[in-house]
């Protein structure tokens, strides 16, 4: 009875705590259009500047004429400085793993160059794309994920471990470079010794802008594909979440008075709310890149006045005007998982979602 006593005390210590600061970093230049999603909302454009301070797991949406420097200064992470190119979609989350902080750049889609200082032994640092996860151990990198799908990996100073979704790992040291077609495996680059590579990484995209304009309406047709199947799955994912309203809902009455309660409820319960968590997050994670091609193609197709069938009496105008009706939707629930993912992570020690380690 005492012991039940001492705990329950303790939860309620707990539930009292002041909100951590989770600051990782600051926007240092800024131009064009450039958007910072944060807690289920879309940043005011006025207060988006040079010097905003970043937030774990903010999402940032650079658009076509926009450009972006940020600096990862979290004690938790190495320092490191990104540059953003146009139409680039990306987030940082800062976390544990086991003794690690581990530091991840989840590039959803477009370019992002890094400088990153050389690790300690505590720190871990990588780049997250849809098919490929890259080591980073004090790097100057670039990776480029355009509308086809492909990557491109380039390495400028030091070096970065690729490895793919079927386990091939490759390394690629100063001036190496590596490609991955989409759906398939890593593969080097051949790189002639007098070839900068900010000339490979120009000539490689433009090959990826003819693969676009040789026949878009092809790549909308096998995205489309895999979007409806995405779709679907994160819907019914989605709604399971439900059963936890009353849970995120503290959650955030919590967050609007600055307190980072425990998360109250019995072990059993809080491993159910992660396992669903982490189930639609990963969900998520693959739908988003999907989406975001599709939005892309959109746009490109629409400019050039391109339409046609994407399959049996699917026109691709009626299959765009639906993603334009679905947006709002699925940037909403997009955001809310994001928020949901960031309060878990606050309340569960800042260990990673998934990655073991706590109760």
């Amino acid at each position: 009875m005492r012991l039940h006593i001492l705990v329950a005390a303790a939860l309620a210590v707990g539930a009292l705590a002041p909100a951590a600061a989770d600051t990782i970093g600051e926007i240092t230049y800024l131009e064009g259009t450039v958007q910072v999603v944060r807690d289920e909302e879309t940043l005011e454009a006025k207060i988006v500047k040079e010097g905003l301070a970043l937030e774990n797991l903010d999402l940032l949406k650079v658009g076509a004429d926009g450009q972006l420097e940020v600096r990862i200064t979290s004690p938790a992470a190495p320092p490191a400085t990104l540059r953003v190119g146009p139409r680039t979609q990306f987030s940082i989350e800062i976390g544990k793993v086991g003794t690690k902080q581990q530091t991840t750049l989840d590039l959803v889609a477009g370019s992002v160059s890094m400088k990153v200082a050389r690790l300690t032994g505590a720190q871990g640092m990588r780049v997250q794309t849809e098919a490929a996860v890259l080591g980073v151990r004090g790097t100057e990198l670039t990776v480029t994920a355009p509308a086809s799908g492909n990557l491109l990996v380039t390495c400028d100073e030091g070096e970065v471990e690729c490895t793919d979704g079927k386990g091939t790992t490759l390394l690629a040291g100063a001036g190496g470079a590596i490609e991955q077609r989409s759906g398939g495996v890593l593969a080097r680059l051949d790189v002639a010794a007098d070839t900068p590579l900010e000339r490979l990484r120009r000539e490689w995209l433009e090959r990826q802008n003819a693969l676009l304009e040789s026949d878009p309406l092809k790549l909308v047709k096998f995205h489309a594909m895999v979007f409806d199947a995405r779709l679907r799955q994160f819907d019914r994912q989605f709604a399971r979440m439900k059963r936890w309203q009353t849970t995120f809902d503290s959650w955030k009455d919590e967050h609007r008075t600055g307190i980072v309660g425990r998360v109250l409820m019995a072990i059993i319960e809080r491993r159910k709310l992660e396992a669903d968590l982490r189930t639609t997050r990963a969900t998520l994670f693959l739908l988003e890149r999907t989406w975001v091609r599709l939005l892309e193609l959109k746009e490109y197709c629409e400019e050039r006045g391109i339409s046609g069938c994407i399959g049996f009496l699917r026109p691709s105008a009626a299959f765009f005007d639906r993603l334009e009706r679905q947006r709002g939707l699925i940037e909403w629930r997009r955001a809310r998982v994001r928020f949901w993912e960031r309060m878990y992570l606050l309340r569960n020690d800042g260990i990673l979602l998934g990655s073991g380690g706590e109760d």
